[in-house]
C-alpha cells in the first residue's frame, strides 16, 4: 500500500512540475510578452532559483487544488470564469511572494524542464527530498 503511495505521489510531483505554467502564463501573457523559455538551458538556472521554483510550484499546485473543486462545482459559464481568474491571481501572487522568484523565471524554468529531461529529474529530486523532509517533521 506504501509502495502505491510512492507511485502516485512520483506521479503528482511529475504532473506538479508541467501543471502549474500553464494558469500562470496565461495571467502573464496578457501584460507583460516574453521570450520563448526553449532558449533558456538549465545550466542558466542556479541551485536558489530550482529550489525557488520547488517552492513556488507547491504553492501554486495547493492554489490549484483549492479551487479545481469550486471550479468543477461551478454551475454558471460566468461563476466558473470568475474563479479561474481569481485562481490566476492567487497563483501568481503564490510566485511572486517566494523569495527569489518571479513569474517570468518561473515560467522559463517550467518550460525548460519539459524540454529537459536532466533538469525536469533535478527538480523532481529536488521536489521529493523536501515532501520526504515534511513527512519525517509530521511523524
Amino acid at each position: 500500500m506504501k509502495l502505491n503511495g510512492t507511485l502516485l505521489k512520483s506521479t503528482i510531483i511529475a504532473a506538479l512540475i508541467a501543471a502549474p505554467v500553464a494558469p500562470v502564463m496565461a495571467q502573464t501573457a496578457e501584460t507583460a510578452p516574453e521570450a520563448p523559455a526553449a532558449t533558456a538551458p538549465a545550466a542558466d538556472f542556479s541551485e536558489d532559483q530550482l529550489s525557488s521554483f520547488v517552492d513556488a510550484a507547491l504553492q501554486v499546485q495547493e492554489v490549484q487544488k483549492d479551487y479545481m473543486t469550486q471550479i468543477e462545482a461551478a454551475a454558471a459559464e460566468d461563476e466558473k470564469k470568475a474563479l479561474i481568474q481569481e485562481a490566476n491571481t492567487e497563483m501568481t501572487a503564490a510566485v511572486e511572494e517566494t523569495e527569489g522568484m518571479d513569474v517570468t523565471t518561473y515560467n522559463r524554468i517550467g518550460q525548460a524542464a519539459q524540454s529537459d529531461p536532466e533538469l525536469n529529474e533535478r527538480i523532481l529530486a529536488m521536489v521529493e527530498t523536501r515532501q520526504r523532509g515534511e513527512r519525517m517533521m509530521t511523524e
